[in-house]
């Protein structure tokens, strides 16, 4: 039952890995979409490194996994 427990855990562990990999490449866009619509550096930049902290997050948590 426990070998069971840590299969689907694994599972889910690595879907919200993969959901933060897609949220992060979505920030990287907005930040672009961002500057390239006239947002200003100051909001691309804030877009671009949340999307970088997000996508380093979850490459690091899948790697340790």
């Amino acid at each position: 039952m426990s070998e069971q427990k840590t299969v689907t855990d694994g599972r889910r562990y690595r879907a919200y890995q993969i959901i933060g990999i897609v949220v992060a490449v979505l920030f990287l866009a907005l930040g672009v979409v961002a500057y390239l619509a006239g947002g200003g550096p100051i909001i691309a930049s804030i877009a671009v490194v949340g999307g970088l902290a997000v996508l380093i997050v979850s490459i690091v948590m899948m790697v340790r996994s």
